[in-house]
C-alpha cells in the first residue's frame, strides 16, 4: 500500500460484543465511532483517498467478549485459532456499523492499518485476519513490531504495552506457545491473566473495574483494600510492576510483610489454611509438609506469587479472592485504616513513564523522530519539551471512560461501582506533512465529562 499524506491515530477502543454484551465498554451509544469513521471519509482528503487511518492496538477487546469460549486452565497459553474467531464473530456481529463504515472508507482510496495491544494479540491468527478482512475491508496489519514508522521516520507510533511489565509478551515477535496435545495457541500476558481470571470476574459488583488502565493502576487500588484477598492480588501484580527500573517499593520489607501475615492466617484458619496448602501441593510441590509450605510462603514471596499464578491459571475466576473472602489484612501492614504500606509506596506514575518512553525515542542518535504516539494507557496526553523544540508526544487516551493516573490515588473500589461518574474523551491525532515539518494535533470527536 502506497503512503498517505494524512496520518490519523486513534487508540484502545475495545470494542466488544456491542449491545448484547454488558461488557462491551466502547462509547457507541450514538455510533460514535462509526460516524467519526463516515466523517473522514467524508472530509476533502477523504474523498481524495490521502488518509491512513492507523487504528494504535487494543482495537478489539477479545480478553473480555465471549469469556465462556476460553475454557482452558492456563496461566501460559491464551485462545487457540479456533476460540479467537469465534470471539471475533460476536465483535463483528455487535458493531456491524463500524466495520461497514471501514469498508467504505478503503473503498474510497484510504488506508486502515491496525496494530496489534496486548488485548487484541489475537490478530495474530491468519483465520482472525482473514474474517476481520471480510468485514472490514482490506487492512494493514502490523503485528510484532515494537515501534511504525511513517514520513520518513519522522513519525513513530507505539501501542506501548511492551513497556509495561505486566502487559508485555515474552515474545512478541511471534507470541505462540504449545498447549495440550502440542494445539498451537498464543502467550498469556500476565494482565491478559489478570484481566480474564480476575477483573472479568470482579466487574461484576464493581463495573468500572476494566476500565482502570493500565493494569497496574488497578493492583494499587486492591492494594489499599483490607480483605486479604483483594490485597493479596494488588500485591502480586506489583510485584510485576517492581521489576522495572524506574518503580520503586519503598521499604524492602514492605513485600515480605503480607505473606508472613497470609501465612499465620493459613495456621489460625483451618479452612484457608487446608485450600491454600492443597493448592500448593497440586501445583508446586505435591510432597511437601504443612510446616515447609509455610516456611516457603513466609520466607520466600517468589514463591508465593508463583503459587497465586498458578492458581488464577488453573483455578475458576475469582478463586483466589473467595478463599480469603473473610481474612482480613488489619493494621499491622499500613496505615489505621488498613492500607498496605506497598500500595502507598509504589510510586509508578504510568503517564510520566510513557513520556519518558517518548523522550527516549525521539531522543535516539541520529533519530529523525519529531512526533511520537503512544496509547496502552487511557490517559490523554500532549507533551513537548523545552530542550527538545520542534518535537512533540501524543496518547490520544480510550475512547471507553477512563480515570486520570493523578486521581486513581484517591479512588477505592466503592468508586468503581457507578461508571457513569468517569468521563470519556473520543480523541485523535492527526499528523500530515507541512513547510515546516509536521504538521500534528490532538483534536477531540466527543467528549464526556465526568464526576470523579
Amino acid at each position: 500500500m502506497s503512503a498517505k499524506p494524512v496520518v490519523i491515530v486513534i487508540s484502545d477502543l475495545h470494542l466488544g460484543g456491542g449491545a448484547a454484551d454488558k461488557g462491551d465498554d466502547h462509547v457507541c451509544d450514538q455510533q460514535q465511532l462509526a460516524s467519526f469513521i463516515d466523517t473522514l471519509r467524508a472530509s476533502d482528503d477523504g474523498q481524495a483517498g490521502r488518509i491512513e487511518l492507523y487504528i494504535n492496538g487494543d482495537f478489539l477487546e477479545f480478553a473480555q467478549v465471549g469469556q465462556q469460549l476460553y475454557t482452558l486452565r492456563s496461566a501460559d497459553a491464551w485462545c487457540s485459532e479456533g476460540e479467537s474467531r469465534a470471539k471475533l464473530k460476536l465483535i463483528l456481529d455487535g458493531h456491524p456499523e463500524v466495520f461497514k463504515a471501514l469498508k467504505a472508507f478503503s473503498a474510497a482510496g484510504n488506508r486502515v492499518t491496525l496494530a496489534a495491544g496486548n488485548h487484541d494479540v489475537d490478530l495474530f491468527w491468519e483465520g482472525v485476519q482473514t474474517d476481520l478482512c471480510a468485514a472490514a475491508g482490506p487492512i494493514d496489519f502490523i503485528l510484532g513490531a515494537d515501534w511504525t514508522s511513517r514520513f520518513d521516520g519522522r513519525l513513530r507510533i507505539a501501542h506501548g504495552h511492551q513497556h509495561d511489565p505486566a502487559n508485555r509478551f515474552e515474545h512478541w515477535a511471534r507470541p505462540f506457545v504449545s498447549g495440550p496435545g502440542g494445539e498451537q495457541r498464543l502467550e498469556m500476558c500476565p494482565g491478559t491473566l489478570f484481566m480474564v481470571k480476575f477483573v472479568n470476574w470482579l466487574e461484576g459488583n464493581y463495573p468500572f473495574a476494566d476500565n482502570i488502565k493500565p493494569v497496574s493502576a488497578l493492583w494499587r487500588i486492591l492494594a489499599r483494600e483490607n480483605t486479604l484477598g483483594l490485597a493479596s492480588i494488588g500485591w502480586m501484580f506489583a510485584r510485576f510492576a517492581a521489576r522495572h527500573p524506574g518503580v520503586t517499593l519503598g521499604d524492602k520489607a514492605d513485600a515480605r510483610t503480607l505473606p508472613q501475615k497470609l501465612v499465620e492466617i493459613m495456621q489460625a484458619d483451618d479452612t484457608i489454611g487446608a485450600t491454600l496448602r492443597g493448592w500448593y501441593r497440586t501445583y508446586l510441590d505435591g510432597s511437601a509438609a504443612d510446616e515447609q509450605i509455610h516456611a516457603a510462603l513466609a520466607g520466600d514471596p517468589d514463591r508465593l506469587e508463583a503459587l497465586m499464578i498458578a492458581v488464577m491459571g488453573g483455578e475458576p475466576p475469582g478463586a483466589w479472592e473467595s478463599a480469603l473472602a473473610r481474612a482480613r489484612v488489619g493494621k499491622t501492614l499500613g496505615e489505621a485504616k488498613g492500607t498496605l504500606q506497598l500500595a502507598e509506596s509504589q510510586k509508578v506514575d504510568d503517564k510520566l513513564l510513557f513520556r519518558e518512553v517518548a523522550k527516549a525515542e525521539l531522543t535516539r542518535p541520529a533519530s529523525p523522530a519529531e512526533v511520537i504516539v503512544l496509547g496502552h494507557t487511557h490517559c490523554p496526553d500532549d507533551w513537548s519539551w523545552s530542550e527538545l523544540p520542534g518535537k512533540r508526544y501524543f496518547n490520544p487516551g480510550s475512547w471507553t471512560r477512563y480515570a486520570e493516573i493523578d486521581k486513581q490515588a484517591r479512588l477505592s473500589l466503592a468508586d468503581l461501582k457507578n461508571e457513569a461518574a468517569f468521563p470519556y474523551a473520543l480523541n485523535y491525532v492527526r499528523i500530515a506533512a507541512g513547510p515546516a515539518g509536521l504538521d500534528a494535533q490532538m483534536l477531540t470527536h466527543a467528549r464526556c465529562e465526568g464526576g470523579l
